[in-house]
């Protein structure tokens, strides 16, 4: 019996509501023989009947019945153990031509997709999943745990990676290196990418040349290609201002895969892509084989002996309606909430437990442990608040978790100085040596995209100022024009003015000469007429002028001796 244990001890704490009822029966029963005998017999009150024998009963039952759960254990077992050799290690290029729509709804989801349902069906050996982009990253190492994998996929995307890019090869190079540090000499690795350039072809078939690792490619997206619309609904385009237009390259991938006897299929709407590579990945699984020179020593959970003692009280619960009673009992129980379930654990075990659920946010408001606060700040995406908490402790995990912090907010220089302090106290640190190298090349290409920035809003504003310039010589000659034509239509105005005057004058002169040789005809055809009248005299004119000589002829005769005697 030295070895007895509770496999489950926890569970004994259901024993504390049968203590509960003993102590409060004990002190009914010693209020009870305050009572004098004859009184309690007319109060109806008999002390014998106290502890009733089924209420006894019941909590002996439920002893029993805590004891089993609790699963008492006093022997043990030797066993042989059995293990999987398989292995595998997904790659998955995070570059932004993932965002291309040729597929719906685009490349990056159906390569989800993909990813989950291969994990799906890889339930033996180990897996581990790359992501890639310029430099590749360990999103999960080797574990038998599929589960957590697919839990990660739906969140990886080309916007969690620190710059943009996509080398193949350096998701190959770190697929090799995870299974290699987990004891492993051999194994899959399924890469699922749009596009292998022949660089990188040539390395990785570098790497895998007379090897025991297997290759097999999953192509995203389509030959013929599509744009890459981005997260805000833009299109990418190239330092030309076209639109860029992402295609698969299967040839390259095709080549590749013959070259070092693995697998490619391109990607299909149906399952027959995933079962291919499901099908070329047992090749390398080994059937579990017993191990010999190792066994397990298990411990044999006794607990269903106690189980048959309950079999006799749990044949009277199929009496009517005990059963459905029980059930409404039972059913509040079961609903409990999670926080009032994890009653028993401290406010950092609590945390932990929203953490790995995947609950940041809740998990950062529930530890008490700051450093685990700003790890759970970081897994949300909340990096200024992990920085402002991680900054304030010592530890070289958590100064190297700042860095990561500031490499995530873009705040390179800070990070850079964190990661060397980190390697100042611990030179061997892989990982921060490592991030190091990611952030410088970082902070270089984000002082050239910078640098690109500023010569293309310095050409902006001379292309403004040409622009500018051209607008207001442009400006000046419509003036220009505009004062010519004015001028030339006020000169218009003055001539036609002009011609009307001359016009007019002319009539005028012309007036007065029809009118002066109108008058001067008319003067000269008066003495005409004159003339006229006088060689053609009328009758009595002839008679006038006779009696005019007669009487001429009188006054000559009258006149003449005045004459005379003048002499």
């Amino acid at each position: 019996m030295s070895d007895f244990l509770f496999l489950y001890p926890k569970v004994l704490f259901a024993l504390i509501p049968v203590a509960a009822l003993l102590l409060w029966l004990r002190l009914r029963r010693k209020n009870h023989t305050l009572i004098a005998p004859h009184i309690a017999k007319a109060m109806g009150l008999n002390s014998t009947q106290t502890a009733p024998a089924l209420l006894k009963a019941a909590a002996l039952f439920w002893v029993i019945g805590v004891i089993a759960l609790a699963g008492p254990s006093w022997q043990h077992a030797k066993r042989p153990s059995y293990q999987s050799g398989s292995a595998r290690v997904l790659v998955m290029d995070m570059s932004l031509s993932m965002f291309a729509t040729d597929i719906k709804p685009n490349r990056l989801t159906q390569a989800r997709y993909k990813a989950i349902d291969l994990l799906n069906q890889w339930r033996e050996g180990t897996t581990g999943l790359v992501a890639y982009a310029t430099d590749a990253y360990t999103i999960s190492p080797m574990t038998s745990d599929t589960q957590t994998i697919i839990n990660q996929v739906p969140n990886l995307s080309p916007s969690i990676m620190p710059y943009p890019g996509a080398n193949a090869a350096q998701g190959v190079s770190q697929a090799i290196e995870m299974m290699k540090n987990a004891g492993l000499d051999s194994g899959d690795i399924v890469l699922m990418t749009d596009d292998i350039d022949d660089n990188e072809k040539n390395q990785i078939n570098d790497m895998l040349k007379g090897s025991h690792w297997h290759l097999s490619i999953l192509g995203v997206g389509t030959a013929s290609g599509a744009p890459i619309v981005l997260q805000d609904g833009s299109l990418m385009k190239d330092d030309a201002n076209q639109t860029v237009i992402a295609k698969a390259n299967f040839t390259n991938m095709n080549q590749l895969a013959q070259t070092v006897n693995g697998l490619f299929v391109p990607i299909q709407l149906d399952s027959k892509d995933v079962n291919s590579i499901i099908h070329f990945t047992k090749h390398l699984q080994t059937k579990a084989s017993k191990n010999r020179d190792q066994n397990v020593d298990e411990v044999i959970n006794n607990g269903y002996w106690f189980v048959l003692v309950l079999l006799l009280p749990a044949l009277l619960l199929f009496r009517k309606g005990v059963i459905f009673a029980l059930l409404l009992t039972a059913t509040p129980l079961m609903m409990s909430k999670p926080a009032e379930a994890s009653a028993w654990k401290n406010r950092d075990q609590q945390g932990y437990d929203l953490y790995q659920s995947k609950q940041y946010k809740d998990a950062q408001q529930t530890f008490n442990d700051p450093e685990w606060k700003g790890i759970a700040d970081y897994q949300a995406g909340n990096f200024a608040g992990a920085i402002e908490t991680l900054k304030g402790i010592n530890t070289p995990t958590a100064q190297y978790n700042l860095g990561n912090a500031y490499a995530q907010a873009r705040q390179f220089e800070q990070a850079i100085d964190t990661y060397e302090q980190v390697l100042k106290n611990d030179p061997n640190n892989q990982d921060a040596k490592h991030n190091l190298d990611v952030v410088k090349k970082a902070q270089q290409q984000q002082q050239q995209q910078q640098q690109q920035q500023q010569q293309q809003q310095q050409q902006q504003q001379q292309q403004q100022q040409n622009q500018n310039s051209q607008d207001q010589k442009n400006q000046q000659n419509q003036q220009n024009q505009q004062n010519q034509q004015n001028q030339q239509n006020q000169q218009n105005q003055q001539n036609q003015q002009n011609q009307g005057q001359n016009k007019s004058g002319s009539n005028q002169t012309q007036s007065q000469s029809q009118a002066q040789n109108s008058s001067q005809s008319k003067s000269s055809a008066e003495p005409q007429n004159a003339q006229n009248a006088a060689q053609k005299p009328s009758p009595q004119s002839s008679e006038q002028s006779d009696k005019q000589r007669q009487a001429k002829a009188q006054s000559r005769s009258d006149e003449q001796p005045k004459n005379d005697s003048k002499y």
